[in-house]
């Protein structure tokens, strides 16, 4: 028996994929002076109508002013340059354009006003209910408030059944994990996404009977409003789908002068490294230093390696002069129109009030899910941050030291009211500390999450797992005439065979959940594949 709604997991995305890729691969990284050039486009892109702005030389010229000094003549040159391909890509419509910051996707426009209050008057209820009844999110100190949360009533294999009256078990053929290994799949529990047709012309409809956490009784205005957000998200997903699916990352912007990797080279212009007898000049001074430590050694022979490079004349490297291409490989090459997408639907607003102001930030995390989208609906707090990064095969003197993370942070978004951001699970992400706006007065951030599970696989969903609410299950069945003859003992027993999950089960799994998730998963991914510590006793070249 299948447990996998009968969607036809293939989709004929016309990708050459087995899975998309996912937090256990690997880019090659950016030099820093290319994210710098990265941070000087994105603020410029921060600017209103900067897409209209940045045709006019004399404002061009006041940009490039404020950052002379920062960057190189060429690099600032290329940034400028590379904006006419950026407006290319933006939709005027919906706002949707690339990030400088390869595979994020973002827009201020793509939810309409009217809409938005749709959704504002929809959820109201889910946050107007009495405060015992409020659902602050553990360990949280009282400033998450979930409203739809998707570590409530999740999967629990083997508790968990199903509609045909199996019980849900973790699925453990290769075709499903990707090659992933065991250690960073859970066999206890799964988040419950629903399944979602996406028509030919682009409109989005539920196949499943419901949105975990979101009854369609009580909430039926929410039901509505999430689909009209989740089509709105959908192009954004096709973008992100499209860049996991190019065969290559972008071209850098930087001047390779022929080589496969960017680095100082010397004054002859050769790459920099240390001649054969400067090499053993260095290894035989930190053995006479250290005897027969190797340990110390090691750090002797780092610490006279470190001295050596100081000491050399460098010539730094440089960009092109001019954006030359590569943005022209930007093609939205997937598309999810008549499709069926598995997503999972999380609602959550952060409140902050005059004694409690600050919110100290989140962890790096990463989710089993192929991509984010976030939408920041309303917000009465300070500009918010937030960071992404990505594991590195290759970290070669990238602002790194012996024994730093293995990582690279690609960008700080900029997160504000309006804003959607799409990005993919390729990406550890991080939401900086705020605060209030206005110490006196009360606070909050609210925002609606939609998780993508990878199309290239099927996986349990609300079409083969009937709700597992005790309350609902309990108020469904009240209302037949045959339960109501029933004597209350009879009741009890019937619902106990039925063993529907309680509140106060689901508010124990969801810790039993969370802590799994934060020690097998998050710490194991992040000390696993975002730590791996730069070893500078491997890599000696620098690039900056």
């Amino acid at each position: 028996m299948s447990l996998t709604s009968g969607i036809d997991s293939s989709h004929s995305l016309g990708v050459n994929l087995f899975r998309f890729p996912h937090p256990f691969m690997e880019d090659t990284p950016r030099s820093l002076l290319e994210i710098r050039m990265c941070a000087l486009s994105a603020a410029i892109r921060e600017k209103a109508d900067w897409h209209i702005k940045f045709r006019d030389e004399k404002i061009r010229a006041n940009w490039a002013g404020e950052i002379r000094g920062q960057l190189t003549d060429n690099m600032i040159n290329y940034v400028m340059t590379e904006l006419e391909a950026y407006a290319t890509l933006r939709d005027e419509i919906t706002g949707i354009e690339p990030s400088p910051y390869e595979r994020i996707w973002r827009s201020d426009r793509l939810i309409p006003s009217a809409l938005k209050a749709e959704l504002l008057s929809a959820i109201a209820p889910l946050e107007s209910v009495p405060d015992a009844e409020k659902d602050w999110h553990p360990g949280s100190d009282g400033k998450v408030l979930d409203l739809v949360h998707s570590s409530l009533y999740p999967i629990v294999y083997g508790r968990t059944i199903s509609t045909s009256g199996e019980l849900v078990q973790p699925r453990d053929d290769d075709a499903f994990d990707g090659g992933i290994e065991p250690t960073f799949t859970s066999e206890r529990f799964q988040w419950l996404p629903s399944d979602f047709d996406v028509a030919d012309d682009g409109t989005v409809s539920l196949r499943s009977p419901y949105i975990n956490n979101v009854h369609p009784d009580d909430y039926a205005a929410l039901e509505k409003v999430i689909l009209k957000v989740l089509e709105r998200a959908v192009p954004m997903f096709e973008w992100v789908l499209s860049d996991l699916a190019r065969e290559r990352q972008l071209p850098t912007r930087m001047d390779l002068k022929g080589r496969k990797f960017l680095g100082c080279i010397s004054e002859d212009g050769q790459e920099l490294r240390p001649k054969d007898e400067e090499t053993a000049a260095i290894e035989a001074e930190a053995r006479a230093l250290a005897g027969a430590d190797y340990g110390q050694q090691y750090e002797y022979n780092l610490r006279l390696l470190q001295d050596w490079y100081g000491n050399q004349q460098q010539t730094w490297p440089d960009s092109k002069p001019a954006y030359d291409g590569g943005l022209d490989e930007e093609k939205k090459t997937v598309s999810l129109r008549g499709k069926t997408l598995q997503v999972i639907v999380k609602a959550a607003n952060i409140v902050l009030t005059p004694g409690n102001p600050k919110y100290a930030g989140g962890k790096w995390h990463v989710k089993t899910i192929v991509s984010t989208f976030i939408y920041y609906y309303d917000s009465t707090v300070s500009a918010i941050r937030m960071g992404l990064t990505g594991p590195c095969i290759l970290i070669l003197g990238m602002g790194h030291h012996s024994g730093d993370r293995c990582v690279q942070e690609v960008v700080k978004v900029i997160t504000k009211e309006d804003r959607c951001i799409a990005f993919p699970n390729f990406y550890q992400h991080l939401v900086s500390p705020f605060r209030l706006a206005y110490p006196t007065r009360l606070g909050h951030r609210k925002i609606v999450l939609f998780l993508l599970v990878d199309p290239l696989i099927t996986i349990p969903s609300a079409s083969v797992v009937a709700p597992q609410q005790a309350s609902r299950t309990r108020r469904t069945v009240a209302g037949t005439a045959l339960w109501k003859r029933l004597p209350v003992e009879l009741q009890d027993m019937i619902m106990g065979y039925a063993d529907p999950m309680t509140l106060e089960q689901a508010k124990a799994y969801r810790e039993e959940l969370m802590a799994e998730r934060t020690k097998t998963f998050v710490e194991t991914v992040d000390e696993q594949r975002f730590g791996h510590e730069f070893n500078m006793w491997c890599y000696t070249a620098r690039i900056y």
